[in-house]
């Protein structure tokens, strides 16, 4: 087992990163995320039930953004 609190630590920090993407690009790499975090300190995001927390909190995140109408 890792260090305590690492992969929560890494679902938070994911979050607001995927949180920035979605408003800044309208999509999110979920994979890129973690597996960069994973870079700089491995076991970041630890269980499933951190993925899907990840996973869920992105979506209800991306369906309160305002929607784009393209350029």
């Amino acid at each position: 087992k890792g260090f305590a609190g690492i992969g929560r630590t890494g679902c938070f920090i994911a979050t607001r990163i995927g949180c920035q993407q979605l408003k800044a690009k309208g999509e999110v790499d979920i994979l890129g995320i973690v597996c960069r975090l994973r870079i700089d300190r491995g076991g970041m995001i630890q269980t499933s039930e951190q993925y899907q927390f990840l996973h869920h909190t992105l979506a209800v995140y991306a369906s309160q953004l305002p929607e784009t109408t393209g350029p």
